[in-house]
């Protein structure tokens, strides 16, 4: 008789009977309940950039006047997804002089170029777009 089972008999012991599936049942169910939270954060969340998109590129700016700006850029998008872009005056000391959103209707086209022109504050040093979204 092993030392093992005379130890089991001793303390009234049964044995370890289960089987690893069993064993191991609550580290499957807790990493089960991990990944299903994690792919559904990342479905939710477009974690890995599938769903409609928007970038932008500046081309250029020109000073109409002391009080205005016109901003070229392109607008890179999903078809058929409305855009909205905010565009930004800067002056010599990077404060922002003008300041206005443009709302894009959808179009079937993927890039379009854009211009743009604001009111100023103050003489323009530069013209850049802020930020585009879709709506």
């Amino acid at each position: 008789m092993s030392t093992e089972t005379t130890l089991d008999d001793r303390y009234g012991r049964s044995g370890n009977k289960r089987g690893p599936l069993r064993r191991n049942l609550g580290v499957i169910i807790t990493s089960a309940v991990i990944i299903c939270g994690l792919v559904v954060w990342a479905i939710s969340t477009d974690a890995l950039g599938f769903g409609p998109q928007v970038d932008t590129r500046d081309l250029g700016y020109s000073n109409l006047t002391e009080t205005s700006v016109t901003i070229d850029f392109e607008v890179t998008a999903t078809p058929g997804h409305d855009v909205a872009c905010a565009v930004q005056a800067l002056n010599t000391s990077f404060a922002i002089v003008g300041w206005k959103v443009f709302v894009y209707p959808a179009s079937d086209q993927r890039i379009r170029d854009m211009s743009e022109t604001i009111l100023t504050s103050e003489p323009a040093t530069t013209g850049l777009v802020y930020e585009c979204w879709l709506t």
